[in-house]
């Protein structure tokens, strides 16, 4: 399967989009009902962000691959980590949650 260049960079438009909308959305809502702004959850949001900014970048401005792959590579493992750090924390709560019950 084959997608054109202009198909994946017009994607990452969207993303990007997608995910400031949804950022913006989810730190009002906090605001709103006097929740903790900062935590892993936006952490995870803002790495995701900034490498599909790093990658429209990439379309602009022609970056040497070396750099690309390291700065994408490690934002994605990063972002990997915050995920299984997620789900563990929300394993431990869902255990305790049940012992409490």
């Amino acid at each position: 399967m084959y997608f054109s260049p202009s198909f994946l960079q017009n994607t990452l438009y969207i993303v990007a989009a997608v995910l400031i909308i949804f950022m913006i959305a989810v730190i009002t809502y906090k605001i709103k009902h006097n929740i903790k702004l900062w935590d892993r959850t936006l952490t995870l949001a803002v790495i995701v962000l900034v490498n599909t900014l790093y990658s429209i970048l990439g379309g602009f401005i022609d970056l040497p691959y070396e750099l690309s792959s390291v700065v994408t590579g490690g934002l994605s493992l990063v972002a990997f980590g915050y995920i299984v750090v997620i789900i563990w924390d929300l394993h431990k709560q869902h255990k305790t949650d049940n012992k409490k019950a």
